[in-house]
């Protein structure tokens, strides 16, 4: 929300979304950033950056970053973490959101997908990689997922409309596909990070997962075929190997 500069101890700035002053926040213990002076912040949809954020961000060009996006029509006014020179606009989201947010942020941005950090839970990516089960697709790649976690990372993202890829601090990232929230049964596609990254730069489409009989049935209150879903160490070179 600095604007081009990056935030240094003793800098001021003036906020490209309101024109308010800002400055920069240089502590010890949180990751320098810049805030408003007035700490009341411009966009409600805004949170505060972690070092996750800015690492994503770090992968596009900085002329891409905290776009502000307006609706001709309202003129509402939004940052998006990112907005390609194609139209595309990325969030990265660590914090919990509202689904009237979610469905919100949709709404406005339109051409949209979602990064979110899997990691946020402190057992979140212990749980999922207890409950990976192996390949139940191969075109495209497929995996099966049981959900023992408490938190409700997948409940809670089930809802988006728009793509939706969940980090768990691995070499590639997890589409999610499908999501039973009763069942906690769920479908995610593998893709590597790079791959996506350079996806997403050049503007080309995204791989779709059709809902066939089988990812439907894998997802299902009493799954048809339970057995091969159950995680098991052998499937774990060849998840790696998807990245």
């Amino acid at each position: 929300m600095g604007g081009t500069s990056s935030p240094a101890p003793g800098l001021k700035g003036i906020c490209k979304n309101c024109e308010m002053p800002m400055v920069a926040k240089c502590g010890q213990h949180n990751i320098w950033h810049w805030a408003h002076k007035s700490r009341v912040n411009c966009d409600p949809w805004w949170e505060t950056e972690t070092e996750w954020h800015r690492s994503w961000k770090n992968w596009f060009p900085k002329e891409w970053h905290e776009f502000i996006q307006s609706d001709p029509d309202t003129g509402e006014k939004h940052i998006a973490d990112v907005k390609t020179d194609r139209g595309l606009v990325i969030e990265f989201q660590h914090s919990v959101m509202a689904p009237e947010e979610l469905m919100s942020r949709e709404q406005f941005y339109q051409n949209m997908v979602w990064i979110v950090d899997g990691c946020r839970g402190e057992l979140d990516a212990r749980h999922f990689n207890l409950g990976l089960g192996g390949p139940i697709s191969d075109n495209p790649v497929a995996y099966s997922l049981h959900w023992y976690g408490r938190s409700k990372l997948f409940d809670n993202w089930i809802q988006a409309t728009k793509p939706v890829f969940v980090d768990f601090g691995q070499i590639g990232l997890w589409r999610l596909v499908l999501y039973n929230r009763t069942s906690k049964r769920g479908v995610l596609g593998p893709i590597n990070r790079e791959h996506l990254v350079e996806d997403i730069t050049q503007g080309k489409p995204l791989e779709e997962w059709p809902m066939t009989d089988v990812l439907q049935d894998s997802v299902a209150d009493i799954p048809k075929a339970d057995a091969p879903h159950l995680h098991n160490r052998e499937n774990d070179d060849a998840q790696l190997a998807l990245f």
